[in-house]
């Protein structure tokens, strides 16, 4: 990638995270990033994303989220139904690293590792009611029990 046309920004997201699938092959993530040097009268800058970068920032990443983003620019022209030129400069993220997580993403990480943590709590509990459950059939096959509820062939 040329210097020439690829940077560097580090700011906070301070747009709600959209995407868009305008065709089979193809999504578009768009957001704001208000870089942190920015002034009050500065607006923030509209970023996009492909693809698979795009699917990752929606995962990672929510408004209020302070983020490093490599990106590089393009422009595009068409014309428009009557023949006239157009043009659009678009700052293309190549890139994320995480800077400092905003408060909506604590939160949802928080979620995220104690639902993470429950489901590995229960599932000790659950392996080891089905080996006593096996240990106790093959005992029953075996011909050490007389006999094996119901319950607990079911799994």
């Amino acid at each position: 990638m040329s210097a020439a046309n690829s940077g560097t920004i580090v700011g906070t997201i301070v747009s709600d995270i959209s995407t868009r699938i305008p065709n089979d092959n193809l999504q578009v993530t768009q957001f704001r990033v208000a870089p942190v040097d920015s002034r009050e009268s500065d607006s923030p800058i509209p970023l996009t994303a492909y693809n698979g970068i795009g699917q990752n920032i929606v995962k990672r990443y929510n408004k209020g989220d302070t983020v490093a983003i490599e990106y590089r620019l393009r422009y595009t022209t068409w014309q428009t139904p009557e023949g006239e030129p157009r043009g659009r400069m678009e700052v293309v993220v190549v890139s994320t690293t995480t800077i400092r997580l905003g408060q909506l993403s604590v939160i949802q990480r928080a979620e995220r590792a104690a639902a993470s943590a429950s489901a590995q709590q229960e599932a000790p509990v659950e392996a080891n009611a089905r080996a006593a459950a096996v240990n106790r059939i093959a005992d029953f096959i075996e011909g050490k029990e007389d006999k094996v509820h119901e319950a607990e062939v079911v799994f």
